[in-house]
């Protein structure tokens, strides 16, 4: 995100002599980038997405005194001070009923004041939100836009009297599908369902908030009583509301970022004082603040020596100390490790490796030692891998309808339950960066299946992944093992077709080897998510090697998980000559009622070994406890005729009525 800041408008927070290419060159050196300065006065700063702290005057400011401060020049963060919201004695309004229906409402302040004056505002303010992007109204207006962007946490202004002609109440609540307002620019939105949404008591929306006002509570040329407010909504609302609506507003993309709630009550004195001094307006009513949740952030701890060994350079105490002191954090140092404690604003600083890389930033990288790498480069291919069957593989399945993704290796609990394997199973992250992803995961199967929960709007989804899956070991690294795995929502037949050409391609079958999926009983069933399994095994000759498996997942889903390795070795880089037999064959298809312990894989097995003219079975399809499977029938000498067939036919559905309780569905 990308913020304007005039310098004189920095000044005010930031105590200096720096000149404007100081300030550029230090601020780019080790923080915010400033990529210009426009008319030699404005700055236009670049701030990652993470900083919210800094997407305004004063979070610039604070960046700066402690940027160049490192850098040799005079810097200071200069105080501010706002004075105590206090009633007027001569006035009283009441605040409007405030009603909770959701509990994503982090913060809420609001005051009501009177006698409000429609002003213009001071030249200087004009000027300033001019040089920024904003076009100026009157103070009434302007102001919530001008302290936005000074402190860094949007508010709202409303008309109060507005509000208590609708009844009095502010209902704050996640909106029905439907419902449609007008917001401040006269465009009509119409609601999708969730969003957080202020109502009247009435049930008409009077605001989008977070986000947008709306035009039934905004300021007007009749307005003589303001409600000021600020709210703290739960980000990912706020976000969710934003984008559905494609309204992307100053606040909303701060509001989305998590911005500190606790700036609040220094953003809502501030407003106070600005409309009482340039609008003549007066509080009316007591501060209402709604905090239910206040949060301190955890003391993040990191030995010394981690410090040193990141930073190449050993950093003496005090200056470490000064560094995060002068980032507002409480730091203590004892007995060789680094205890900080950032401020609300800094929810960035989580773990150990983030207090290394702000000491690191704030210090210089510039300044810290550079060093070639030593050694020679390996020049020996890893012996496992091979990319050229890698990259065959993946074009081929991109070819035919599939699409390539990548997933995050980290599970939640209960992708790693879905694993089949327990959770003690499963190496576990000391400090993740997200909380419901800290397992490392054992198969691909879940990551995949939150891919297609995430499109449910496409109907059918073939996707596949290439990656590492990791099994711990007692001791050491955990086994890494490269899976190829596919899922699709498609037909079974149709995947396992998809299945049988990348197998053709890697001209696996030219070289006499032959596919069995041995399916597994239930209680060999691995996956709690998998209706059936199979393990997919390759013959040849005598010596048989399991690739992988087929599942039949819930929602009809079917997934196939190989292990690379094996397939790349089975893999050819050339088919085979084979004579054609220039016989005729004669195709069927059998449908058989199977108990649920029967193994597939065996029943297939003992169909083919019936007659060696039974040249190939394959199961076709699954219909609840119905499994149908082709039969191709050839003799190398002469055409065989269907009543050569009707005995070795017989013979099959006896061997699957004796051997595995297999009834024929229908008669031949």
């Amino acid at each position: 995100m990308n913020i304007l800041i005039p310098d004189s408008w920095l000044r005010e927070h930031l105590q200096t002599k720096a000149s404007k290419i100081d300030i550029q060159k230090y601020l780019s050196l080790s923080g915010p980038s400033v990529e210009r300065i426009y008319n030699d006065e404005v700055y236009d700063i670049e701030v990652t997405t993470n900083r919210v702290d800094s997407m305004s005057i004063r979070g610039i400011a604070r960046e700066a005194a402690t940027i160049l401060k490192r850098a040799g020049k005079d810097a200071k963060l200069k105080k501010i001070n706002f004075g105590e919201i206090k009633k007027h004695p001569s006035k009283n309004l009441p605040l409007p009923e405030i009603i909770y229906e959701t509990e994503y409402v982090h913060r809420v302040l609001a005051v009501v004041m009177t006698d409000a004056q429609h002003l213009e505002s001071p030249d200087l303010m004009k000027k300033r939100l001019t040089d920024i992007g904003v076009n100026p109204h009157e103070a009434l207006i302007d102001i919530s836009n001008y302290i936005t962007h000074e402190l860094g946490h949007p508010c709202h202004v409303f008309d109060y009297d507005q509000i208590m002609n609708r009844g009095g109440k502010i209902i704050i609540k996640e909106a029905s599908k439907g419902k449609k307002f007008v917001t401040l620019d006269e465009v009509e939105h119409e609601t999708l369902g969730g969003e957080i949404v202020f109502e009247a008591a009435n049930g008409e929306i009077i605001d989008l908030p977070a986000i947008k006002g709306t035009l039934n509570t905004s300021v007007n040329k009749n307005t003589k009583s303001i409600l000021f407010w600020i709210e703290s909504l739960d980000a990912k609302k706020v976000r969710q509301a934003s984008m559905s609506h494609a309204i992307r507003t100053v606040a909303a993309q701060l509001n989305e970022k998590n911005v500190d709630p606790h700036l609040g009550k220094e953003v809502m004195e501030y407003g106070v004082e600005l409309f009482g001094k340039l609008c003549g307006a007066k509080v009316a009513s007591d501060l209402y603040d709604y905090f239910p949740d206040q949060k301190s952030l955890k003391t993040v701890k990191v030995k010394l020596e981690i410090i040193e060994n990141y930073l190449g350079i050993k950093l003496k105490e005090s200056e470490i100390k000064e560094i995060l002191l002068d980032l507002d954090c409480l730091v203590e140092i004892k007995d060789g490790v680094v205890s900080v404690t950032p401020p609300t604003f800094r929810s960035d600083i989580q773990i150990g490796a983030d207090v290394v890389e702000e000491l690191a930033r704030i210090y210089g990288y510039h300044n810290l030692p550079s060093k070639l790498m030593s050694g020679e480069l390996s020049v020996n291919p890893d012996p496992n891998t091979n990319y050229q069957v890698e990259s065959l593989i993946k074009h081929f399945l991109a070819d035919i309808g599939w699409q390539e993704i990548y997933s995050y290796s980290l599970v939640s609990e209960q992708q790693a339950l879905d694993s089949g394997y327990q959770l003690a199973e499963h190496l576990k992250l000391a400090n993740p960066l997200k909380e419901e992803t800290t397992f490392l995961r054992r198969t691909l199967v879940p990551s995949l299946i939150e891919i297609i929960d995430g499109n449910p709007a496409v109907k059918q989804m073939s996707i596949f992944e290439l990656a590492n899956v990791y099994h711990p070991k007692k001791s050491g690294l955990p086994d890494q093992i490269l899976k190829l795995t596919l899922l699709s929502n498609r037909d079974y037949r149709q995947v396992k077709g998809d299945l049988l050409n990348l197998f053709d391609r890697l001209y696996i079958f030219s070289h006499n080897q032959e596919l069995i999926i041995n399916e597994k009983i239930n209680k060999e069933i691995q996956m709690p998510i998998a209706k059936q399994e199979a393990d997919l095994i390759i013959k040849d000759g005598k010596s048989k090697t399991k690739i992988g498996s087929l599942m039949i997942l819930e929602k009809n889903r079917v997934a196939i998980e190989l292990n690379l390795k094996e397939l790349i070795d089975i893999s050819k880089k050339y088919p085979i000559y084979k004579k054609i037999i220039k016989t005729a064959s004669i195709v069927e298809d059998l449908t058989f009622t199977l108990n649920k312990s029967t193994a597939v894989g065996d029943l297939i097995e003992a169909f083919k070994k019936v007659d060696k003219r039974i040249r190939k079975v394959e199961l076709l399809n699954i219909y609840q406890s119905n499994y149908s499977f082709s039969f191709i029938y050839q003799d190398d000498g002469v055409n065989i005729s269907n009543e050569e067939v009707e005995p070795i036919r017989q013979s099959i559905v006896k061997i699957g009525k004796d051997e595995f309780k297999a009834n024929l569905v229908g008669q031949i």
